[in-house]
């Protein structure tokens, strides 16, 4: 097991103690705490930042609903959302558009999901584990200042300059993209079969399409990359750009004219951003996709993007965040009151992440090949694939052969196609 010991703490801090110390305050952090807390463990939660706070990812996934339903906040997010029955891809051109409804699921699942923001949404989660007897901190730092099999020691420093030296049992990292142990220990990779880079920002004015096609999250598939439109309440679209790390990093100008740049070679996003009004500063993100080399170790364990990060095109990172969340806590509670199975439940936990993160991302890894996007814009439903595929679209990653079948036949399919088709008939996404 890995293990870790950094310098003396701070010898004037104060002193306490907890069963498990939960770093990071977003989706997955909070559900965790929550969930922890209502079983009936000692929880400290530790967010950086203060609730409400800017974070992109506004497009939830019906796969989460059972979950947000279970920590009762269901109805909470409902209120704050834009109604999503399901997902849009549309070509290079612009002249095709492929609408997945989530409707038509291949297998049993909730038929819908919200766009949000996620000032408000991740609030709403962190505001629900305080319910559950959560002893929450905003505001607030953490440095492990220990990690080993007995479990951890955290120093945690207030805005005020307060600090309070924890001893916990047990120590889930949620720190997302800060990656609080993944940097401790040396187990942070880049993923090599995907680097991207993002930019991304509000705007008001961006027209939506008629009837309940106006809550679909819209992608554009362009050269080069995709762009996502989530379309959010009072008027405000969240608008971004990913494309490959060594091209965003290449630009030679400031992040406003190289997205405004990009827009304007492909027509139909020219008319659609045209007359928009951007109401914040534009965002720009690097190094998109990464994962540790384990999710679990001596006593912690990641959840959400603390583990890993993959290409958002599938609107899957709060998802996997708030599904690792309840894996999480099943297997500490687990551990906590059966020490000795700890081995075992950190094991299967890793194992669990990891195969549904490399699911997702054998698609994500598609997304710049020329066969793969033309199948996304053009589905067929042949033996019910186009199902399978809303399916997933819809976060539907049972391991239940109905499903996994038509997947795999997809991806015979479209390597069937690249295979006997000429580079010249299917073009380059350069």
């Amino acid at each position: 097991m890995d293990g870790f010991t950094a310098s003396e703490p701070d010898q004037g801090a104060k002193t306490q103690s907890c069963d498990v110390m939960v770093i990071g305050g977003g989706p997955g952090g909070a559900a965790t705490a929550a969930l922890l807390a209502r079983a009936g463990v000692d929880v400290v939660l530790v967010e950086k930042d203060s609730h409400p706070r800017f974070h992109i990812g506004e497009s939830l996934l019906p796969g989460s609903l059972p979950l947000l339903d279970d920590l009762g906040v269901l109805e909470a997010v409902k209120e704050i959302g834009i109604f999503k029955p399901g997902a849009e891809f549309i070509s290079e051109d612009g002249k095709s558009e492929a609408v997945f409804e989530f409707s038509r699921a291949l297998l049993d699942w909730p038929d819908h999901a919200y766009q949000v923001r996620r000032s408000e949404f991740d609030q709403i989660l962190f505001e629900r584990a305080v319910t559950f007897g959560v002893k929450a901190y905003q505001g607030t730092t953490a440095t492990i200042r220990g990690l080993d099999d007995d479990g951890a020691i955290v120093e945690t420093q207030s805005a005020a300059g307060d600090k309070v030296r924890w001893r916990t049992r047990f120590l889930i990292d949620a720190s997302g993209r800060s990656t609080l142990v993944s940097k401790m220990l040396d187990q942070k990779r880049p993923d090599p079969k995907n680097s991207s880079a993002a930019i991304f920002g509000h705007f008001r004015g961006v027209p939506r399409k008629a009837g309940t096609r106006g809550g679909n999250i819209r992608i554009y598939l362009t050269r080069p990359g995709w762009m996502w439109q989530i379309p959010l309440r009072n008027d405000i679209t969240s608008v971004g750009w990913v494309a490959t790390g060594p091209h965003l990093a290449g630009r030679d100008c400031g992040i406003d004219e190289f997205f405004n740049a990009h827009c304007a070679r492909h027509p139909h996003l020219a008319e659609l951003m045209a007359g928009t009004e951007r109401v914040e500063a534009m965002h720009a993100t690097g190094n998109f996709s990464y994962r540790a080399t384990v999710a679990s170790g001596a006593c912690h364990i990641k959840v959400g993007d603390a583990y890993g990060f993959i290409d958002p095109i599938f609107s899957s990172g709060v998802h996997l965040a708030l599904i690792s969340a309840a894996d999480a806590a099943r297997r500490v509670m687990t551990i906590l009151a059966h020490p000795a199975r700890r081995l075992a439940e950190l094991d299967a936990y890793h194992r669990k992440i990891e195969k549904r993160l490399s699911f997702v991302s054998w698609f994500i890894y598609q997304i710049h090949d020329p066969v793969f996007r033309q199948m996304m814009v053009n589905p067929k439903d042949i033996l019910g694939i186009e199902r399978a595929l809303i399916s997933l679209l819809a976060a539907d990653f049972r391991p239940d052969p109905r499903l996994r079948t038509r997947i795999a036949l997809f991806k015979l399919i479209r390597y069937m196609v690249k295979l006997t088709t000429p580079a010249r008939e299917i073009g380059h996404v350069g």
